[in-house]
């Protein structure tokens, strides 16, 4: 018998966490080192677009944040309310006192905002007349094919959605009482083997 081929009756014991939002906090990190870096050389060839697809990993890794504590700290916790309320039962639960008013908790609005405009997108159609009196350096800024949500692709607001999305998480980390080393994926893996399989059990 070909002993590639041999089989075993084995006893696979795994525990296994596997938290996705450190996949996308890395993914987040990642793109904005690189847009920084960019930034730093003045190469703006299409950073537009860069900082589009990183404000869109920082909202996909806060959201999985408040999955994630969500699912430790409260029983019977559904991953598939709404964004803000997530956001806002987790608060309630730590004790934090939510201020849309101000940062941090006023960029996490405009965070999902973005998010949602881009993740339900939808045409638009502009139409009208207007006479407005106006200097030729203020008619030369003005974008009329720019859409309203093209105007938080800046660094600026990459940078501040960043930091109060990274403020928010260490506030409610540490009033939860979890650790680092709780919210990191990691797992083990034994294979105890039982014995030699026989042809009638190897099928």
């Amino acid at each position: 018998m070909n002993k590639a081929a041999e089989k075993f009756v084995v006893k696979i014991r795994k525990d296994v966490r596997i938290y996705i939002h450190n996949d996308l906090m890395n993914a987040a990190d990642f793109l904005k080192g690189k847009i920084d870096e960019r930034s730093k050389k003045g190469d703006r060839d299409g950073i537009g677009l860069e900082i589009m697809a990183c404000l869109t990993i920082i909202a996909f890794a806060f959201e999985a944040q408040m999955n994630f504590l969500g699912f430790k700290l409260i029983p019977n916790w559904e991953e598939r309310k709404p964004y803000l309320l997530k956001f806002e039962r987790l608060a309630e639960k730590l004790s934090v006192n939510v201020d849309y008013e101000s940062r941090p908790h006023s960029t996490v609005k405009e965070l999902k905002e973005f998010r949602d405009t881009l993740a339900h997108g939808k045409p638009k159609e502009i139409k009208g007349e207007s006479e407005e009196i106006i200097t030729r350096e203020e008619l030369e800024r003005r974008d009329l094919l720019k859409a309203e949500w093209q105007g938080s692709l800046t660094e600026e607001f990459l940078g501040r959605a960043y930091d109060d999305m990274e403020d928010i998480w260490r506030q409610f980390l540490k009033e939860s009482g979890l650790s680092v080393i709780d919210t990191i994926t990691s797992g083990e893996r034994t294979v105890q083997v039982i014995e030699t399989a026989e042809p009638s059990k190897a099928r």
